[in-house]
């Protein structure tokens, strides 16, 4: 079976080579619209003068009305201008007309360098030297080599006017681009940054949002004046919690986010926060393993804190009656952390309004460290697991 890099190309494939070989850069709007002006112009002068011009010379009016009326094309199809100019070129000599059709196309000279590419502008230079040089061979009648030096400066000066328009034409263009691209950084920087405001808000209020309701049922309870007292202070210290870090977040919106970071909390801080927030609802703490240890890097364990404290959060939403077993292994290589805890029974009227949110916001967190965190139920249990690499 043959390979398919030695099929010979599609007819298909070669004509799209083709035409890319042969495509011009477009005029922009203000060119295209000057174009056309002076067109319009040179054509309504030509028509004047076919009209006044004397019986015998109206052929060579007419052809000079279309000669001008074919700069026209550049705003269309610089190749088919360019075939069109190389062609009248040749119909020139046969109505005596070679002298107006250089000068024609030296000052097309500026338009096919700003329009053609390399291709055609190697073809129109070429057919334009060769056409002033068949002119001056064979002694045009009126067609002198004065004549035929000035044409060739005409199309210098109007070479380098479009090569100008072009370098011009590529800056506008890059100009644009990074314009184009700034904006969409700005854009991009600012979606950043309410996604940063919105996770910060739903990892530090959340959480708090969460004990205050649950305390508050709490309250709802026949409870004795003990655990009245500490649930109340509970929603005290959570309230106050959460409008610090609201305040914060709104500072970290109004300048340097570093200005405004909190100390980070720690895994064992945090454990130790839902031990006493789960004794309050009547659910216990079990931990296994060491949450302070010297081998887990700061940022790795912070980041645990905050998975812990996202967890607790959804046990408290979420979770059934039952000890909350949290188990944290470390060895050599990684650190692993699992969080168990019954499933919950309530009823609709009583569960709380979950979008998966945390789930998601853990998740990235874990990634962005080079972790791993999983989330599933196994008998009539919900179960966390994270793990980050320590090397």
């Amino acid at each position: 079976m043959r390979a398919m890099s030695s099929e010979p190309s599609p007819p298909v494939n070669r004509t799209r080579r083709l035409l890319r070989t042969w495509a011009s850069s477009p005029l922009v709007k203000a060119e295209r619209l000057t174009m056309l002006a002076l067109t319009s112009a040179g054509v309504a002068i030509s028509v004047v003068l076919v009209i006044v011009s004397p019986a015998d010379d109206i052929a060579s009016s007419v052809f000079q009305l279309a000669l001008t009326a074919m700069f026209a094309l550049f705003v269309w199809s610089p190749l088919l201008a360019v075939i069109m100019l190389l062609s009248a070129m040749c119909v020139s000599f046969a109505v005596a007309n070679e002298g107006a059709t250089i000068v024609a196309l030296a000052v097309a000279m500026g338009c096919v360098v700003r329009t053609g590419t390399r291709p055609l502008l190697v073809t129109f230079v070429g057919g334009f030297l060769l056409s002033a040089a068949a002119a001056a061979t064979f002694a045009v009648p009126g067609l002198t080599l004065t004549n035929v030096a000035a044409a060739l400066v005409v199309a210098t000066v109007s070479g380098a006017v479009g090569y100008l328009l072009t370098v011009g034409s590529a800056r506008e263009q890059r100009l644009r681009q990074s314009l184009r691209a700034q904006e969409q950084a700005e854009q991009e920087a600012a979606f950043a940054e309410r996604q940063r405001i919105a996770d910060e808000l739903h990892d530090v209020i959340a959480h708090d949002l969460t004990v205050i309701t649950m305390y508050t049922r709490v309250l709802e309870q026949p409870i004795d004046d003990e655990l009245r007292e500490q649930s109340q202070q509970t929603i005290r210290d959570a309230a106050t919690k959460a409008l610090g870090d609201l305040r914060r977040v709104v500072e970290q919106a109004k300048g340097p986010a570093v200005l405004a970071e909190p100390p980070r909390e720690s895994l064992a801080d945090a454990i130790e926060n839902a031990r006493s927030e789960l004794h309050g609802v009547g659910a216990t703490l079990v931990l296994d393993g060491a949450t302070a240890d010297p081998r887990v890097p700061r940022v790795i364990d912070a980041a645990l804190a905050r998975i812990a404290r996202e967890s607790i959060t959804n046990v408290l939403k979420h979770g059934g009656r039952g000890a909350v077993e949290i188990t944290v292994r470390v060895s050599s290589g990684t650190v692993r952390m699992s969080v168990r805890s019954p499933l919950a029974t309530k009823g609709p009227r009583e569960a709380l309004p979950s979008g998966g949110y945390g789930i998601m916001r853990m998740t990235a967190r874990a990634q962005q460290l080079g972790g791993e965190l999983t989330v599933r139920s196994e008998h009539h249990a919900w179960i966390l697991e994270v793990q980050f690499p320590l090397v």
